[in-house]
């Protein structure tokens, strides 16, 4: 049985993160504000022309659904989605919601947040096992935090999320020196997966309910399981906050300025319309040129990828 807390409960959401990498706060997301969100999915997700770039595949994807009508591919940063400002608004609203704000400064001790990288998933895509730490972080590292934001009743057959509990006071896999950022990814996997097993790490699945946010370090071993039945969705929202008063690892030369969001507690990055609108087009091309050459992503976060790879 999930252990969960009420927002009021600050102390002890306080406590069970820092001994366990992870919290998850019941209901702390209205209804109203997923309801909202699910009316624009519905009507972004008939755009079958339109091009973006998926997590999963760290890639250019065609906007596609499967037999049972959900989105194939998970989307990075949906509230930076160019023409599609209903969609891109409620996601907003839901990142920048004052109890998301509240329970943050009950995590880190700050008053703001910057937003980094986010995510929606549609279904379950399998994300292999992995630590935050190899990819965003802050510096110093290990004040990064992230939430899982559940926008139905999540089903344990639907691929649901999963975490290693304690696993952020273990060991945390480095990036390789001297390697160019994400060029060891494959073995970054492999150390991970090495790492689990000689831990004997056990994998807790978090079947949460509509609104239920789930917190964790980014030193926290987790991921995503592939689903057991087809039948289920599994829509949930992922993003990934910097403490005020933290500089982040890695990719400094790619942000500098910040903007409020509606909510002053929640900060975004600055974005620059015309690279992205350059950007966006450009991804038919890249997309169209992928397609005929069968180019395979450069980075997988499928686990289903890996499984493949290791059988004989």
């Amino acid at each position: 049985m999930l252990t969960k807390f009420s927002i009021e409960q600050t102390q002890e959401i306080k406590q069970y993160y820092n001994q366990n990498g992870y919290v998850i706060v019941s209901k702390l997301l209205d209804e109203d504000i997923i309801d909202a969100f699910l009316m624009q999915y519905n009507h972004f997700k008939s755009r079958h022309f339109y091009v973006f770039r998926s997590q999963d595949t760290n890639q250019r994807e065609l906007l596609q659904t499967d037999d049972q009508g959900f989105i194939k591919r998970s989307i990075i940063n949906p509230k930076n989605l160019l023409f599609a400002q209903g969609f891109t608004s409620t996601v907003e609203k839901c990142f920048t919601s004052k109890a998301v704000a509240e329970t943050l400064n009950v995590l880190s001790g700050k008053d703001k947040h910057t937003i980094w990288q986010t995510m929606f998933f549609d279904k379950s895509t399998g994300t292999v096992a992995h630590q935050d730490h190899y990819y965003l972080d802050t510096e110093p590292a290990g004040h990064l935090l992230a939430a899982w934001f559940a926008l139905e009743d999540i089903h344990p057959d639907s691929g649901c999320f999963f975490v290693v509990p304690g696993s952020h006071r273990r060991e945390v896999i480095e990036n390789t020196p001297g390697v160019k950022l994400y060029e060891d990814h494959e073995n970054f996997v492999a150390r991970t997966q090495q790492l689990i097993k000689d831990n004997n790490y056990q994998f807790q699945p978090c079947p949460l309910e509509k609104g239920d946010v789930l917190f964790w370090h980014p030193f926290t071993i987790h991921g995503a399981f592939e689903k057991n039945n087809p039948l289920y969705s599994r829509k949930s929202l992922t993003a990934h906050y910097i403490p005020n008063g933290y500089d982040i690892r890695h990719h400094k030369e790619k942000f500098s300025k910040t903007v409020p969001s509606s909510n002053p507690a929640i900060l975004l990055w600055k974005r620059n319309l015309v690279k992205e609108y350059l950007g966006f087009f450009r991804g038919y091309v890249i997309y169209a040129v992928r397609k005929v050459i069968q180019l395979r992503p450069s980075m997988e976060m499928r686990s289903e990828e890996y499984t493949q790879k290791s059988r004989p």
